[in-house]
């Protein structure tokens, strides 16, 4: 049933009710004072005393009396105003109903505004906002609502459309290496031993590389967490991650330093040590000859670690801020073919923070550079 009928439904049965309940009292008032009135006019003159007043057995009496000597005209009079009452009373109600009907009818009018538009809306056309109306009511709230939820489904549409062309172009382009060389080899009939060695590094290079990628994909779509959730020392796994990472660094000219405190976070430690390894190696890949990748670890609550990954490298635009966490962005593409990145790795980063109810934010280091913040919640208070 919609919603207008059904709320002139439920208006003419409360109408009803209260009209069917105030007929009935007015009824009965009437009954008594007509009663009232016919006896007060057969009281004989000796049953009044000198004060115009009755005494409590004329009362009585005349009650009795009065309840069987009706005139005719009293109960002529009363029918006439029992069927005037319920006219009144059924005409009232049809009236209201209508009324109701009518007005019902004007309150949802923008909500059946909102139903055509909501109608008219597809995959297409998701971007378009729909119009708020003044009433500043619950209808113009939902309206505010729907449009904030277009608005986050547009978004993952967009990035959904991304990510497989993203990802198309990605398998693609080791694809049509393996086939240029394939196709280059078979033209010739006869090979010497180093072509057959080139074109099986080529295929050797290429299949790690569509490996690399396919595990990478399976990671952020089936990260499931089957390890055990352990307490784990912050300064140990970057005094791990830091050690690990300390040839690259020379390689680069890059300068690690590590302030931590004592910190105890509660986590997968092969997650997380993925996660903050991802951070500090893109610290050093993507900064400046002779620059710093610093660590710094604290406590900020007693259930609160912050954890900031600080360089003083190429930076990030504040365009590029908002998409560096989507699957295959790159914010220099030729650079990151040339050190062998896919665009994979801080959505990786991303979604482990996740699942650890943690968040990760980055912004722009003071002195030049990039800082990417991480706060993990429920860490111990040791």
């Amino acid at each position: 049933m919609p919603i207008r009928l059904r709320l002139t439904v439920l208006t003419v049965a409360l109408l009803t009710a209260c009209c069917v309940g105030l007929t009935f009292i007015l009824n009965l008032s009437a009954d008594k004072m007509a009663t009232k009135i016919d006896a007060t006019l057969i009281v004989p003159a000796n049953q009044v005393g000198e004060n115009g007043q009755m005494d409590e057995i004329s009362q009585t009496s005349l009650a009795h009396r009065a309840s069987s000597v009706l005139s005719d005209n009293s109960q002529i009079a009363i029918m006439d105003y029992r069927s005037e009452s319920l006219l009144y009373m059924l005409l009232v109600i049809v009236v209201g109903g209508l009324f109701t009907y009518y007005i019902s009818g004007k309150a949802l009018k923008p909500l059946d505004t909102l139903n055509d538009q909501v109608k008219n809306m597809n995959v297409h056309n998701l971007s378009e906002t729909l119009s708020v109306p003044p009433t500043k009511d619950e209808i113009a709230e939902l309206t505010v609502t729907f449009n904030e939820m277009t608005d986050k489904l547009d978004n993952a549409f967009m990035m959904q459309g991304r990510f497989s062309a993203s990802a198309a172009h990605e398998l693609r382009t080791p694809l049509a290496v393996l086939q240029t060389k394939v196709d280059v080899f078979k033209k010739k009939t006869e090979h010497t031993n180093e072509e057959y060695d080139a074109l099986i590094v080529v295929i050797e290079k290429q299949t790690k590389r569509l490996r690399g990628l396919v595990d990478n994909l399976l990671d952020m779509t089936n990260m499931a967490d089957n390890g055990e959730h352990s307490s784990i020392g912050v300064k140990d796994i970057f005094e791990d991650i830091l050690s690990e990472l300390t040839h690259i660094a020379k390689d680069n000219h890059i300068t690690l330093s590590l302030d931590c405190d004592d910190s105890i976070i509660v986590g997968n430690i092969d997650l997380l040590y993925r996660a903050f390894y991802n951070l500090v190696e893109n610290g050093i890949k993507y900064n400046i000859d002779g620059g710093k990748v610093g660590v710094i670890a604290n406590r900020l609550s007693e259930d609160e670690v912050s954890i900031k990954i600080i360089d003083s490298g190429i930076g990030i635009s504040e365009e590029n801020k908002k998409l560096i966490f989507e699957p295959f962005y790159r914010v220099d593409s030729s650079r990151s073919r040339q050190m062998g990145g896919a665009g994979l790795g801080l959505s990786i980063v991303d979604t482990i923070i996740k699942k650890h109810n943690g968040t990760l934010t980055v912004t722009d280091n003071e002195k030049g550079g990039t800082c990417f913040h991480v706060i993990l919640n429920n860490c111990p208070f040791v």
